[in-house]
C-alpha cells in the first residue's frame, strides 16, 4: 500500500515542478552565490575551489531532491503557499543580489560592519513583502495559469545564472584549483625577534583613526599614561583610505599613481631608484628588514612576492603543511552567500569580520600573527628574543581596529568588543612589547613608530606615535603638526642618521598649528563613471573611482568636507576591493 501511494505521487512532471521550485534558491545561495564570492575573491581566501565548491555542489542538489520527496506527501493547503513563498523569496533574492546591492559595504571592510539605515531598511523590507504578496496572489487567484508563471520564472533564472556559474570557470585561472607550492612567502619565524644593537619598530594597526583612539581615552583617561617617552602627533592624514594602496606606499614612499592598474603600481612601488635607494640605506647600516603581515597580496597584487626581494629579508618558500577549519570554510562561504541575499535588515547579522575567513587557512610550520589575540598571546608565551648580527628593522602589520574583536585584556570577544574594548586592549599587547623591550635593554636605543594604514572612511586620520633613539619625558608629548604617511619613509631615514632630503620631507619639519594643504584619497562607487573589473578576476570591482578631499587644518575640516560632499573624482584603472 505504500509503495503503491509512493507510485501515484511519483508523477514525472510534478516531481519536476517541485524541484525546479526547491532547487532554484538552494543553487542561488548554496552553490553559485559562494563561488562567484570565491572566484571574485579567492586571492584573498587562500584556499582552492575544491575545498568546498564540489561539497556543495553535490549536497545541494541532493538536498534538493529530499525536499521533493518530502514535499510530494505535504498536503496541499501547505504545500501551495510554502512554494508560493519559496519562489517569491527566490525573486526578491535575485533582484537584491542583481540590482539593490549595489554601494553596499563589503564584507569585512569596515570596523563596525554594514549597518543600512531605517529608510533603507524600510524600503527594502517593503519590496521584498511585496513580492511575497504577488507571489501569494498568483499562486490562488491565478489558478489556471500559477504554476506555468513559476516554471517559465524559476526556468529562467535558473538558467541564466547556470550560464554565470559554468563562466566563472571559463574565466578563472588554474590558482583558483591548484594551490602554487614553492612559491615565495614570508616567514614568521623571526616575528619575535629583535636586535640587541638598534632597532627601528614600526607597527601598522589597520583602520586605527585618531577617532577611535579619542573614543577610546574618554572612557580610559589614562590610556596613554605608559607612553612617556612618545610624542603624539593628534593630526596625521593617512594619504589613501585602505590598505590598498597605504601599506605599500608606507613601506616604500612610493605615491600612488592612478594610471597604473594595481598589478603595474604595486610592481613599481617595490622597482624604483628611490625605494632601491631606500632599502640600500638600510642595508647600509646594517639593517635586517623583517615584514610580517598575512596580506601580502596588499603589497604585490598578482606578482610574486619576490617583486619585494632585496628590500624584505624574511621571504621563504612556502611549504604545503597547511591546515584547513573545514566548518569555518564551509560557515563562512554561506554567511558570506545570506550577506548578498537577504533583505537590507538582516544584512548585519551576517557580517563577517577579516579575522574569520583570514583564519579558515593556517600553516602551522609558518604562522604570521596578525589578529591583535594572537598576536598578544605569543608575545607572552614565546617572548621576545634578540640577535647580535645586525640591527632590525621590524613591520608589524596587525588587525588594529580593522574589527572590533577583543576585550580590555587583548582576548578574543566577538560578542562584546567595542571600539573601547578593541582599543584598550590594543595598549595591553603594545605596553606588553615595550617591556619585553625594555628587559632586553634594547628599548631606549629604538625608534618605536605606532601607527596605522588608514582609518575609517569618514574620519580617515590615523594614530601616529613615535619614540626615537634616546628620546625621554615625563608625560606623553602631543602636537598637532599637519604630517602625514608621506613622512614616515622620511622620518626613518632620519632617526638613523642619513639625509633624508631624497625621499621627501619628515615629521620634524612641521610645526604646531601650521596651515598646510593636504588631499586624502577615499575608494568609491559611483555608478556616474563606468564599472572596473577587480585586479585579480574579471569580477566586478567594488569601487570605481578616488574622492579626494583637499583640506587645511584638522580632522574636523576633513569630516566637513566629506560630510558636504566636498571632494574631486579620479576614475580607476581596476579595483583592489
Amino acid at each position: 500500500m505504500f509503495f503503491k501511494s509512493i507510485q501515484k505521487k511519483m508523477n514525472a512532471k510534478q516531481f519536476g515542478f517541485y524541484f525546479l521550485i526547491l532547487f532554484l534558491p538552494i543553487f542561488m545561495f548554496g552553490i553559485f552565490g559562494p563561488t562567484e564570492i570565491f572566484f571574485g575573491n579567492y586571492s584573498e581566501l587562500g584556499f582552492v575551489y575544491g575545498e568546498f565548491g564540489w561539497k556543495f555542489l553535490i549536497c545541494g542538489v541532493l538536498l534538493s531532491f529530499v525536499l521533493t520527496f518530502i514535499f510530494l506527501f505535504l498536503p496541499d493547503m501547505i504545500r501551495k503557499p510554502l512554494l508560493a513563498l519559496i519562489w517569491g523569496s527566490s525573486i526578491a533574492g535575485y533582484i537584491q543580489v542583481m540590482f539593490l546591492n549595489k554601494g553596499i559595504d563589503q564584507i569585512g571592510v569596515t570596523a563596525e560592519g554594514y549597518i543600512p539605515d531605517t529608510s533603507t531598511s524600510l524600503k527594502n523590507g517593503i519590496f521584498w513583502i511585496l513580492i511575497l504578496v504577488i507571489a501569494l496572489v498568483i499562486t490562488y487567484l491565478a489558478k489556471s495559469v500559477w504554476k506555468k508563471i513559476l516554471i517559465i520564472t524559476a526556468g529562467i533564472l535558473l538558467g541564466v545564472q547556470l550560464v554565470g556559474y559554468i563562466s566563472l570557470f571559463i574565466t578563472a585561472d588554474s590558482n583558483a584549483f591548484h594551490y602554487a607550492e614553492g612559491e615565495p612567502c614570508l616567514s614568521s619565524e623571526k616575528q619575535y625577534t629583535v636586535s640587541s644593537k638598534d632597532n627601528v619598530i614600526l607597527f601598522v594597526l589597520d583602520t586605527f583613526s585618531n577617532y577611535f583612539l579619542d573614543t577610546a581615552l574618554a572612557m580610559y583617561p589614562d590610556l596613554t599614561t605608559g607612553m612617556n617617552d612618545f610624542t603624539y602627533y593628534n593630526n596625521a592624514d593617512c594619504n589613501y583610505y585602505g590598505t590598498y594602496p597605504s601599506l605599500a606606499h608606507m613601506l616604500t614612499g612610493h605615491e600612488l599613481d592612478t594610471t597604473q592598474s594595481v598589478d603595474d603600481y604595486l610592481y613599481s612601488c617595490w622597482n624604483n631608484t628611490t625605494t632601491d635607494d631606500y632599502y640600500n640605506l638600510l642595508k647600509s647600516h646594517n639593517y635586517t628588514v623583517n615584514l610580517y603581515t598575512p596580506l601580502t597580496d596588499l603589497l604585490t597584487g598578482t606578482n610574486s612576492v619576490d617583486i619585494m626581494s632585496g628590500k624584505i629579508d624574511n621571504i621563504t618558500t612556502a611549504n604545503s603543511n597547511r591546515v584547513i577549519d573545514y566548518k569555518k570554510l564551509y560557515k563562512t562561504m554561506l554567511t558570506m552567500s545570506c550577506y548578498r541575499f537577504v533583505p537590507e535588515y538582516f544584512k548585519p547579522n551576517y557580517d563577517v569580520k577579516n579575522e574569520q575567513y583570514e583564519s579558515i587557512v593556517s600553516y602551522p610550520e609558518n604562522e604570521i600573527q596578525y589578529s591583535n589575540p594572537n598576536f598578544y598571546n605569543n608575545l607572552v608565551a614565546t617572548k621576545l628574543s634578540a640577535d647580535d648580527s645586525s640591527n632590525y628593522f621590524t613591520i608589524q602589520h596587525l588587525n588594529g581596529t580593522h574589527e572590533f574583536i577583543n576585550d580590555e585584556n587583548c582576548q578574543y570577544d566577538y560578542d562584546n568588543a567595542t571600539i573601547e574594548s578593541t582599543v584598550k586592549g590594543i595598549f595591553t599587547m603594545i605596553y606588553e612589547y615595550l617591556d619585553q623591550l625594555k628587559a632586553l635593554g634594547v628599548y631606549d636605543n629604538a625608534t618605536i613608530i605606532i601607527t596605522a594604514d588608514h582609518g575609517q572612511e569618514r574620519n580617515s586620520q590615523v594614530v601616529f606615535f613615535i619614540k626615537e633613539p634616546l628620546e625621554t619625558h615625563d608625560t606623553l608629548q602631543v602636537t598637532n603638526a599637519p604630517i602625514t604617511l608621506n613622512e614616515l619613509v622620511p622620518s626613518i631615514v632620519e632617526s638613523i642618521g642619513e639625509d633624508y632630503s631624497e625621499f621627501g620631507q619628515s615629521i620634524h619639519d612641521f610645526t604646531p598649528d601650521q596651515k598646510r594643504e593636504r588631499t586624502v584619497y577615499v575608494r568609491a562607487k559611483d555608478p556616474g563613471f563606468p564599472s572596473v573589473k577587480k585586479f585579480d578576476s574579471d569580477a566586478e570591482g567594488g569601487a570605481n573611482i578616488y574622492r579626494t578631499y583637499t583640506y587645511t587644518g584638522t580632522l574636523n575640516d576633513l569630516t566637513t568636507l566629506y560630510d558636504t560632499y566636498s571632494f574631486g573624482v579620479i576614475p580607476m584603472i581596476d579595483s583592489y576591493f
